[in-house]
């Protein structure tokens, strides 16, 4: 099996296991994080630099070099159907951590009103905002940027960096979102390396949404975006995506598929970004699947 088809079919495998087999979420901890953070410090504390980049070296790239060990491990062991193996099981590990099509239905499907506030907050990561059309932005925002941090961007660093991409990338947003004990300058490579490595994923996630719904009005909430703020290309925000989806779910192009029609409020536009994003996943799916043929028939 080549490379690209291994890669292809380990994203495809895992994908479809996280989806009907919940309980792997299990799987997705990092506490471990802080404790290996504190004794690093407490080892190599003294070292010239390591409160900078020599710090962000190390802690990013230990668990990568264990990462090469045990694939090496598994390819004398069982050849590249241990590779594969562990590919699939490294997948399953960095995606979430937590499903994020869970945490939509647990908000939309919720009839206690107590329950489904503490859905909801748990989904906006923070208080419900009290204006309707605040919450529905803030809403579409969070849908994104979480499909974004926990599908999107293992998916694309996988596929092009394989299970070093992966790892690097839930290592990177783990450390930029969670108190591990990084130094303050530390901290800041942390968050610049995120950036930059969410910023194509951003882009093809822009690209597939304009693919799957109206590609005029994405490019046009795209373009103007980068017009009005003055930003270049590669600014390292992703507020363009997030611009296009509100274009998107608030101008009335995300259809309905009939569920939809029987909700209220903010509900309404949950339901709506998540199927944009079941949208988007159909798009990569696609592109994946005619790479793969293209492979097996070359």
């Amino acid at each position: 099996m080549g490379h690209g088809l291994m890669t292809i079919i380990s994203i495809l495998i895992a994908f479809t296991l996280c989806h009907f087999i919940r309980e792997l979420r299990r799987l997705r901890r990092f506490e471990w994080l802080n404790e290996f953070i504190k004794r690093c410090g407490g080892l190599l504390g003294k070292l010239p630099g390591w409160n900078g980049p020599l710090g962000f070296l190390v802690i990013l790239g230990l668990p990568l070099v264990l990462a090469y060990f045990l694939n090496s491990l598994l390819y004398s062991l069982l050849g590249h159907i241990g590779e594969f193996l562990f590919a699939i099981l490294m997948l399953i590990y960095t995606f979430g951590p937590r499903d994020l099509d869970v945490d939509v239905r647990k908000v939309i499907q919720t009839d206690d009103e107590a329950d489904q506030k503490k859905a909801l907050e748990a989904l906006l990561s923070g208080p419900i905002p009290e204006d309707k059309e605040d919450c529905q932005t803030a809403a579409i925002d969070m849908i994104f940027s979480k499909a974004l941090k926990r599908w999107f961007g293992v998916i694309f660093w996988f596929a092009v960096l394989g299970i070093y991409g992966a790892l690097l990338y839930r290592l990177a947003t783990w450390m930029r979102y969670h108190k591990v004990g990084l130094q303050d300058e530390q901290k800041d490579l942390v968050v610049r390396l995120g950036k930059v490595m969410e910023w194509p994923v951003a882009q093809l996630m822009t690209l597939s949404l304009a693919i799957a719904t109206d590609f005029d009005s994405v490019y046009r909430a795209w373009k103007s975006y980068h017009d009005e703020r003055g930003h270049g290309l590669f600014d390292g925000n992703n507020d363009f995506m997030l611009t296009s989806a509100r274009t998107i779910v608030m101008s009335g192009h995300a259809e309905n598929d009939g569920y939809a029609d029987q909700l209220e409020g903010p509900m309404v536009t949950i339901k709506l970004s998540m199927d944009l994003v079941w949208r988007s996943l159909g798009v990569w799916a696609t592109v994946l699947a005619i790479l793969l043929l293209v492979g097996v028939i070359a």
